[in-house]
């Protein structure tokens, strides 16, 4: 029977929770840093965005900017404007508490908002049959989008390209600038960096997230990471105020934010499987708050009033519970350089793992982005090129430069690659997504030809997913599909490369070309493993259904437990071999042979019990088992004393992908629904050194980035003022001295998990 975890249980926030007094109660909370939007107009722009550099995207916090209350005007934010103008509108609303969808008015639902509200009166908020309706990820109305665009910072706003009218903090400060800060093409087109890297996709490519959340005391956003590792971006435009409206009674409205720092997000993911019994990027657990108490990582907390503007940091956990009678809010995500990064390297991977949608399109907004700069940077006059504004522009280019470097060596083949007519050319349009991790596909991908449903239903795959095993039940026999002709791709590169070389200060040897590059990579590459493996897998006829086998492996790849005396066997055939830890036989094309000692393991028994995924093994000519590199753990290996046996470093809760991939999938590889629970049980399950172990690398890389980081903040300590009951002082005072370590959180010595045995808590 597979083993299982405790799964901890949804429990609902009081209407009576003190939020102060939480904070000042428990040690790892902290008030999320607060400045207020006067600030900006005394000390400018430049020195605002510098903060939001250095604090949300490189250290990774949580900032608030309040008072933009007194800004917004109450003529449109308002619950009555909205019955004025959008009560007939029809939106779905999210039912919480049966998880389904409800097709609602805006006027129904506001006008119902006191009664949903009365209901979560202090005796009956816990009730799990409460109605919990969310008026969540509704289209932002025009009004709103227009009145926002001038009043919140440029560099902020939603789909930022270029700077634009502007009107609210720090716009006397623009106006003061000498005008030769900016440079101009001849057309006079600002040359500038984007605010929002989505914006450089054509108008049709780009995700519209600039969204509206209305909710009702008890209404919640389970715990979960921006999408695509972007900023999150979310002020609060209108709340209740605990005045009569309409004839009824209202109970003033705020949003209460638990939030995570960027460098912690390991930790909290870890955190979330081990202990909570849930994984992060599924997005359905509303945590605790004593789950929050005893986490081992600082918590920030922020009670969200109208007016409060606050910035979400890349991959940075946070939830958020709804107070009161109605909250309104407006959110978006922003896509920047450094979250693209993130992105490709480990938001999508994570994505992919549970088949969440991608919705940015990250590699076509690399190759779009690199376009525009491209055409900017072509009409800098050269005795302009060391202004600041260029220098900023020229180095986001060479960032966007090294991640599309990475996309085409990806893509590459060897000399042995497909020919040309075998590769169908469909042109990009960017709704070509994957058959069975649903993320967008920039360029190339394989398709089956037998795997046809109505309507011209391809069934496509990345190549991803096919070196993870996941494909149609055909396997094999795929087709190459390509959006782009290689030409064109490779000739965008060394244009790109050749503008860089012009442009910067370095020599032929920094910006290879790409042949270079793949020669000096020492790997295959990721569409050669593809095609390697498609002469190594087997083609299935979809028409001949293969029999079950009746020998199958039990839920987590153990050893099979023999008796002392076992009858003689056949030795496996060349087309088959064994398992060095699960020992059942295997084809040679499921299991990964080791180039020194030749012995095999399944790759469901490396990816539990080692934390090596297929394309880790795969991409290495000569591949080390972790017997050779002396760290196997299976129980034979155990026994020599020369063994250090390898202890998996995170949980790996399983995910069931068949209820959200399409139905023609199959897993050939590695069966994703089970768990590494029996491996970690057998390494003594150290939950806490895990954590620890965690805690420590995410402390040392944030340590790091600070270290590298040239910028110095101008602002006076008056511009910044924290929360009153805030212990982390001045975010000048902070960040102006030098940056020392970071202990680790004492929590970690002594986890409070008295929680683990509340009524809170399920056996799944």
């Amino acid at each position: 029977m597979p083993v299982q975890r405790r799964r901890a249980a949804f429990e609902p926030i009081s209407p009576d929770l003190d939020v102060a007094e939480l904070v000042d109660s428990t040690p790892s909370f902290e008030y999320a840093a607060r400045i207020h939007c006067d600030a900006i107009d005394d000390n400018g722009l430049e020195n605002f965005e510098k903060l939001v550099w250095l604090h949300v995207v490189l250290s990774g916090k949580p900032l608030v900017i309040e008072g933009f209350g007194e800004r917004l005007d109450s003529s449109i934010f308002s619950e009555q404007w909205l019955r004025e103008n959008q009560s007939t509108k029809t939106e779905f609303a999210r039912d919480l508490t049966t998880k389904k969808d409800l097709p609602l008015t805006i006027g129904h639902y506001l006008k119902n908002l006191p009664l949903l509200t009365n209901g979560m009166a202090a005796r009956g908020y816990k009730d799990p049959d409460r109605q919990r309706i969310y008026l969540k990820d509704i289209d932002c109305p025009k009004e709103w989008h227009d009145f926002l665009k001038v009043l919140i910072p440029p560099s902020l706003f939603y789909l930022n390209k270029a700077p634009d009218k502007y009107e609210g903090p720090g716009a006397k400060t623009i106006a003061s600038v000498d005008k030769g800060s900016i440079c101009t093409t001849s057309s006079g087109r600002p040359i500038t960096k984007a605010g929002d890297l989505m914006s450089c996709l054509p108008r049709n490519m780009r995700a519209e997230n600039l969204m509206c959340y209305i909710g009702h005391e008890g209404t919640y956003t389970p715990a979960h990471q921006e999408m695509c590792a972007s900023l999150g971006q979310n002020i609060m435009v209108e709340a209740s105020d605990g005045s009569i409206e309409n004839g009824k009674e209202t109970k003033p409205g705020s949003s209460i934010w638990f939030m995570t720092e960027s460098k912690d997000r390991h930790v909290v993911s870890e955190y979330w499987m081990s202990t909570l019994g849930h994984d992060l990027d599924i997005e359905d657990h509303f945590a605790q708050i004593n789950a929050w108490k005893g986490a081992p990582f600082t918590t920030y907390v922020v009670e969200q009033r109208p007016g409060d503007f606050i910035l979400v940091p890349p991959l940075a956990a946070h939830q958020v519970w709804n107070r009161g009678t109605r909250t309104i809010k407006v959110a978006w995500n922003r896509t920047i350089v450094q979250t693209l990064e993130m992105a490709l390297s480990e938001a999508l991977p994570h994505a992919r793992m549970v088949c969440r949608d991608e919705q940015y399109k990250n590699k076509a907004i690399v190759f779009y982005s690199l376009d525009h700069y491209s055409n900017l940077l072509s009409e800098v006059n050269d005795r302009y090129i060391h202004h600041a504004g260029i220098q900023k522009l020229l180095e986001e280019f060479e960032l966007l430069f090294s991640l599309y470097s990475q996309i085409l060596l990806s893509e590459s083949f060897s000399h042995d690659a497909p020919k040309e007519k075998d590769i169908e050319y469909v042109p990009f349009d960017s709704n070509i997504t994957c058959s069975y991790c649903r993320g967008n596909i920039f360029n190339r991908f394989l398709t089956c030809p037998w795997c046809v449903g109505g309507e011209d239903d391809t069934y496509d795959i990345c190549m991803e997913c096919y070196v993870m095993g996941r494909s149609c039940t055909c396997i094999s026999a795929l087709k190459w599909v390509e959006q782009f002709r290689w030409s064109e791709l490779t000739g965008k590169y060394e244009r790109w490369r050749q503008q860089l070389l012009r442009l910067g200060e370095s020599n032929s040897d920094q910006y290879l070309c790409l042949p270079a590059k793949r020669a000096q990579l020492g790997k295959k590459t990721l569409a050669e493993i593809c095609h390697q493996q498609m002469k190594l897998r087997p083609w299935v006829d979809i028409t001949k259904p293969v029999a079950q086998s009746v020998d199958e492996k039990t839920s987590d790849s153990e050893p099979v437990s023999h008796a002392r005396k076992r009858r003689k066997t056949r030795k496996s055939s060349s087309t088959t071999g064994r398992c060095h830890i699960c020992r059942y036989a295997e084809p040679t094309w499921k299991l990964a042979s080791c180039a020194y000692c030749h012995i095999n393991y399944c790759y469901g028994s490396l990816f539990r019990a080692f934390n090596i995924q297929p394309q880790d093994i795969m991409e290495m000519y000569h591949w080390m088992c972790p017997r050779c590199q002396k760290i196997c753990s299976c129980a034979a290996c155990r026994r020599d004393s020369t063994m250090k046996p390898y202890e998996p470093t995170c949980t790996l809760l399983g995910h069931d992908t068949r209820k959200v991939a399409d139905p023609r999938s199959v897993e050939s590889l590695v069966d994703l629904r089970q768990s590494n629970l029996r491996w970690l049980r057998k390494a003594g399950d150290d939950e806490i050194g895990r954590l620890k172990k965690h805690q420590r690398e995410a402390d040392e890389k944030r340590d790091k980035a600070l270290m590298d980081s040239s910028i110095v903040l101008e602002l006076p300590q008056t511009a910044i003022e924290p929360a009153e009951s805030s212990q982390a002082g001045s975010l000048i005072t902070e960040y102006l001295k030098e940056y020392g370590d970071i202990p680790v959180d004492p929590a970690l010595e002594q986890i409070n998990r008295s929680f683990l045995l509340s009524p809170g808590f399920i056996q799944q």
